[in-house]
């Protein structure tokens, strides 16, 4: 009899162990009562266009390509110690996305041309509307150079 209760003990602190530790993590899952409904989820509407982030460093630009699709953004981001001028090729006449030079087409926003300079901690972006493989340069440190693939 002896060896009954304890074991009978020792089942009941196991049971109140497993269930102060944790024990089963469900809880009931109970229907709609009559003229209640079920309340489903809304799922939060999809963002259709992408932002791909290029940063610019004293080393040059990082990733130096990316692939994007039209309609997406490339946000360039000024981590250097020097100023950024984000420019597509040929250096330095930027003719390579439309034709027009520099010269031409700034002051504008059309272009993939940031047609200024900008200081460390700033950032410029430019949206693709047009599919390409787009090789680009910092005007102000033409050796830094990096390429966009838009399909």
């Amino acid at each position: 009899m002896k060896y009954f209760i304890i074991l009978i003990a020792l089942i009941a602190l196991g049971t109140i162990a497993y269930f102060a530790l944790g024990g089963p993590a469900t809880e009931p899952v109970l229907a709609p009562t009559q003229g209640e409904q079920e309340q489903l989820p809304v799922a939060e509407p999809q963002t259709l266009s992408s932002e791909t982030t290029v940063t610019y460093t004293d080393q040059g630009f990082s990733p130096a390509q990316v692939t994007v699709a039209v309609g997406d953004t490339v946000r360039f981001v000024n981590q250097s110690s020097r100023e950024m001028w984000v420019g597509v090729d040929d250096h330095p006449t930027h003719t390579k996305y439309d034709g027009t030079s520099k010269d031409e087409h700034c002051p504008g926003t059309t272009v993939f041309d940031q047609c200024a300079r900008s200081g460390p901690g700033t950032s410029w972006e430019y949206t693709f509307t047009k599919s390409g493989t787009f090789g680009y340069h910092n005007h102000a440190g033409a050796s830094h150079l990096g390429v966009i693939v838009v399909q």
